[in-house]
């Protein structure tokens, strides 16, 4: 017999504010104090200030104690935090239910993720995670890269080989490769 996944809900928890030792810490530890469970997690400093994102399931129960309790997390932490219980995704009419995705490496440009997402936006597709990031690679001519990825849900009505032309196209525009085509991704809308 099959495991059957429990009656879990999905939440979001962030916490912005002064960068400290432990703040991710103090956010995980919240969370499985209250017998929650994290999915995914983000934690990102900018300047003094840090961002920790957490996709966080639990019963329904604890994602109500959690609600209730942001308080003492927010007293712990000097952060303004904000707990988002969520219902079940759904999947929109017209689209696909099964998710994908795609990786691109390019030179750093200002405008390259603004280019990428209205060709994703002018194929009617929805974007349900990206994560975009520069750096710089060290070497005798060191450069600067921006790598992004994308999670899409596709429209019903979809062409694959006209939009990977146009993609590549864009990207080669920016020195770049399509690290990873448009293809299948496993995971649940959730989880992205």
């Amino acid at each position: 017999m099959a495991n059957a996944l429990p009656n879990v809900q999905h939440a979001a928890l962030w916490l912005v504010g002064p960068d400290m030792p432990g703040l991710l810490n103090l956010g995980a530890t919240f969370v499985r104090d209250r017998g929650g469970n994290i999915d995914k997690d983000i934690a990102d400093k900018f300047g003094e200030n840090a961002v920790v994102f957490m996709s966080v399931t639990a019963e329904p129960a604890n994602i109500q104690r959690m609600a209730a309790e942001t308080a003492s997390l927010k007293a712990a932490s000097g952060c303004a935090v904000v707990f988002q219980p969520m219902k079940e995704p759904t999947i929109p009419a017209g689209f696909c239910e099964e998710l994908h995705g795609f990786d691109v490496i390019t030179d750093d440009a200002p405008g390259i993720i603004a280019e990428i997402t209205k060709l994703v936006a002018d194929y009617g597709m929805l974007i349900v995670g990206h994560t975009g990031e520069r750096r710089v690679v060290p070497g005798p001519r060191r450069q600067v890269q921006a790598g992004q990825k994308y999670i899409v849900m596709l429209p019903r009505t979809f062409d694959l080989n006209e939009f990977s032309f146009y993609l590549n196209k864009l990207v080669k525009q920016h020195n770049g490769q399509v690290k990873a085509p448009l293809r299948p991704v496993p995971g649940l809308l959730w989880w992205w």
